[in-house]
C-alpha cells in the first residue's frame, strides 16, 4: 500500500498538486482533517484496526507528509513533491515505531528534531 497523509493541507488546490505529483508512484493521496490529527498513524494509513487504537483531539496545525509504503521511491518523489508546492513542509516516513503515534506527536518530534539541527547548523 503505498499512500500519502497530508496533515495542513486545506485548500483542493494544493491536494490536487500533490496527488497529481503522487500519481506517477502509484500512491494515494488522503488529506487529513483537525480533528483526526489525534488519531494513530497507523489507523490514518488504513493499516490499523481503528477501533483497537485509542484516539484523542487532534490540535495541531502545522503542515506536514507523511509517506507510507514509499521508501523505494523517495528519491524521485521528494523533488516531485516540491516542484507541487510541498517542499517546505515537515515529512516523515511511516515506521513499526511510528504509526502508533499521532500526527500531533510526530509533528513536535520533527520540529524538535529541525530546531536541534538548525542550532547545530548556526542558523
Amino acid at each position: 500500500m503505498k499512500k500519502i497523509l497530508l496533515f495542513g493541507f486545506d485548500t483542493l488546490p494544493e491536494i490536487l498538486e500533490v496527488r497529481t505529483a503522487a500519481a506517477p508512484f502509484g500512491a494515494e493521496v488522503a488529506a487529513v482533517g483537525r480533528a483526526d490529527r489525534g488519531k494513530p498513524l497507523g489507523v490514518l494509513a488504513g493499516l490499523d484496526d481503528p477501533a483497537a487504537a485509542p484516539a484523542a483531539a487532534g490540535t495541531g496545525t502545522g503542515r506536514m507528509l507523511v509517506l507510507c509504503g514509499l521508501e523505494e521511491e523517495l528519491d524521485a518523489l521528494l523533488p516531485a513533491l516540491a516542484r507541487a508546492g510541498a517542499g517546505g513542509c515537515l515529512k516523515a516516513v511511516l515506521t513499526r515505531h511510528n504509526r502508533t503515534w499521532s500526527a500531533d506527536r510526530l509533528y513536535g518530534e520533527l520540529e524538535r528534531e529541525h530546531r536541534a539541527i538548525r542550532r547545530q547548523l548556526g542558523r
